[in-house]
């Protein structure tokens, strides 16, 4: 074989390995798409039994939607900005240490921790739920709550879930006073008057305002992201008086 040919030959190869790659990654995109619509019409059905037949419990089976999505992780949503896996390791560990069977945990902008505490295997005999604002998270049926920070105390069933929460992970989506201090307003009404325990990933440079609001005390622990976000950030957990 020629030298032009075996050139002829490596090229085609390569061109044809990056095209079957490139199938591959589409038909996984595919699948992921079909999957999420899946679990979306199942979480629709299961939200509206929850809210328009309260009485018709054998609407939906909510173990078959928990049985769905424990074995979703974050890879699944395809994003940079998730907690490394230590850290969510670290976070889960503390929620589990400091909360019982049948506490009610409330995961405030933070996916990745509420996403890992529903995928453990036996799952936590604790009701966890999640106030985001991405809605992709919707496939958790009634375990999601639509939230934006902007309107602290407006979202769904929010006067049913005044003061109820025992245990609340808060990661405020923004380095600012204005979004702080609203995201830490959520976290005053859903908690347990002098009882509920707060666990806050934010950055350090709302250390005045964490400790000015509630509270908060730093921890040695630094959070990391998956994508290596550039600001430094800071674990901090205090029991506070809800007023």
């Amino acid at each position: 074989m020629s030298e032009n040919e075996n050139d002829k030959f490596t090229e085609d190869d390569l061109r044809f390995s990056y095209f079957a790659t490139l199938n591959e990654f589409f038909l996984e995109q595919q699948e992921q798409q079909l999957r999420f619509e899946q679990l979306k019409q199942c979480s629709s059905i299961q939200i509206y039994s929850d809210t328009e037949h309260e009485d018709k419990t054998d609407l939906v089976n909510e173990d078959s939607i928990s049985s769905k999505t424990n074995d979703v992780n974050m890879d699944f949503f395809n994003e940079d900005w998730q907690y490394s896996k230590e850290t969510t390791d670290v976070i889960i560990q503390e929620v589990l240490m400091h909360t019982n069977e049948m506490d009610r945990v409330a995961c405030i902008s933070t996916p990745t921790v509420f996403v890992k505490l529903k995928s453990i295997t036996p799952p936590p005999k604790r009701s966890i739920y999640l106030f985001e604002f991405d809605t992709r998270f919707d496939i958790y049926g009634s375990d999601f709550f639509q939230y934006d920070y902007k309107t602290p105390t407006k979202f769904r069933d929010c006067s049913k879930l005044r003061n109820t929460f025992d245990f609340i992970v808060v990661d405020p989506p923004f380095l600012s006073e204005d979004c702080f201090t609203k995201t830490m307003i959520t976290v005053r009404w859903l908690g347990k008057k002098e009882t509920c325990k707060i666990l806050l990933c934010t950055g350090a440079v709302m250390q005045d305002l964490a400790d000015r609001l509630i509270k908060a005390r730093m921890t040695s622990f630094y959070p990391q992201h998956q994508g290596g976000l550039a600001n430094e950030f800071r674990l901090e957990n205090e029991t506070i008086q809800v007023y």
